[in-house]
């Protein structure tokens, strides 16, 4: 008896020891600078594919819009508009570090699709279930019970419940901005697929989602991959909504934020849906020391007006005002955006009276060089009657990174960390931390 006694207390001080390893396995982003902009002509071979397919504006944030998230529609949308919510799904990994009653087994995880990201870092995502999270979670109203990180959890969004049986294995989403944050609290163990352009060049989590199945609107593609749960904007066609719940398939839609702060709450809901919230923690406290570092340097500078606008051209001038992504992207960035001080409303098209009459100091083109930026950042300098504006008399015409300024998710930070650069005339933003 005492020789199996004590076998039993070496056995049970193993199993200790290596969950008291497991708990200690955290780690944080790494952090670098991005490239300074210091040229005005500095541009960007990568669009804000977020949002186009056929014919979108990039650069316009259109997810703002009431009659329409023109991010993921086929045609008529305009690159650059805040289109990342689009028809083709992104995906992120998966965290078990919030769930207190039974982690899944990542080897459960291991279809061939993900087999072909595999040597992505898993170690990178952190597995703390002992974690509370009540705090964080109140203010997402549509979360039933915010002290409940057990399963089952439920959510009602638009006057629909949603009960999650247990932590999903395989999610997916068709809009990029999902994918985004999908991205940004799971590893790749989790997600299924990605929309095409969560894989473009350039795009925000190329390296990540490259390898995985794309999806689009269409069905088929979605159900091919087998999700338990589809991540979608309000605006996804009724007749995609009814095919994938038709298989089985959870589709929760969900707004994205316009506003940076606010994509704090859109990542505390997905992460919580998706049993991601260790992971959660992490990111929006990066997000939260982020912009406190912007605004240490905007304070230290409020005295510098900075008035600009956004500017890209498709049938007509477009700009970005009230309500607008692109607006909460400037205000963080120390900008003061003459479009909406003027009265323009979300993403919208005005004359070339109106964009004579503001005579920005500054002008920032949104729109990418595979859309057309550079033609156009040389179309304005070309036209005489344009002359008089002091962005373009004084050489004050920048084309920005449209992959952080159109989207709808916490990639817009970079956005603003790229303005108070160019304001500025900073190399990096003390204090700021880049994403992963």
């Amino acid at each position: 008896m005492k020789i199996k006694f004590s076998l039993v207390l070496v056995i049970l001080s193993m199993f200790l020891i290596a969950c008291q390893a497991g708990m200690d396995n955290r780690t944080v982003y790494e952090s670098h600078d991005a490239d300074h902009h210091d040229n005005k002509v500095e541009s960007y071979e990568t669009d804000d594919h977020d949002d186009e397919k056929d014919g979108d504006h990039e650069g316009h944030d259109h997810d703002d819009e009431k009659d329409g998230d023109h991010d993921d529609e086929k045609d008529g949308d305009h690159e650059g508009h805040d289109h990342d919510d689009e028809k083709d799904g992104d995906h992120e990994g998966h965290d078990h570090d919030d769930e207190k009653d039974g982690d899944h087994d990542d080897e459960k995880h291991g279809d061939d699709q993900n087999d072909k990201n595999s040597d992505y870092d898993s170690s990178y995502y952190n597995y703390d279930e002992e974690e509370t999270y009540e705090d964080d979670l109140k203010s997402i109203t549509v979360i039933d019970d915010p002290s409940n990180i057990s399963w089952p959890r439920n959510v009602t969004i638009n006057e629909r419940k949603f009960t999650i049986e247990s932590r999903p294995e395989r999610v997916a989403t068709i809009s990029l901005g999902h994918d985004e944050i999908l991205f940004g609290i799971s590893d790749t163990n989790q997600i299924v697929a990605t929309t095409s352009f969560a894989q473009d060049d350039g795009s925000n989590i190329q390296s990540k989602a490259d390898g995985l199945p794309t999806i689009s609107s269409d069905p088929e593609t979605i159900i091919s991959v087998n999700p338990e749960i589809i991540f979608a904007d309000p605006y996804a066609s009724v007749e995609l909504i009814d095919a994938l719940e038709d298989a089985g398939i959870i589709v929760i839609q969900t707004q994205l934020d316009n506003s940076i702060e606010g994509r704090k709450n859109d990542v505390w809901l997905m992460s919580y849906i998706t049993g991601n919230l260790s992971n959660a923690k992490i990111l929006t406290d990066q997000i939260d020391n982020n912009i406190k570092a912007l605004q240490n340097i905007t304070s230290k500078n409020s005295d510098v007006e900075n008035k600009l606008i956004t500017l890209s051209w498709w049938d007509a001038y477009w700009t970005a005002g009230i309500g607008s992504t692109e607006d909460s992207v400037i205000t963080l960035g120390g900008g003061n955006n003459l479009s909406a001080l003027n009265g323009v409303e979300s993403n919208s098209t005005i004359d070339k009276e109106l964009l004579i009459s503001m005579n920005p100091e500054i002008i920032l083109i949104t729109q990418s060089v595979t859309w057309g930026g550079k033609d156009f950042y040389d179309q304005l300098f070309s036209d005489d009657s344009l002359s008089s504006i002091n962005a373009i008399k004084n050489n004050k015409v920048f084309m920005v990174n449209s992959n952080w300024w159109g989207t709808l998710s916490y990639w817009n930070l970079k956005g603003s960390e790229e303005l108070a650069k160019i304001l500025y005339d900073l190399e990096s933003i003390e204090g700021f931390e880049q994403f992963e």
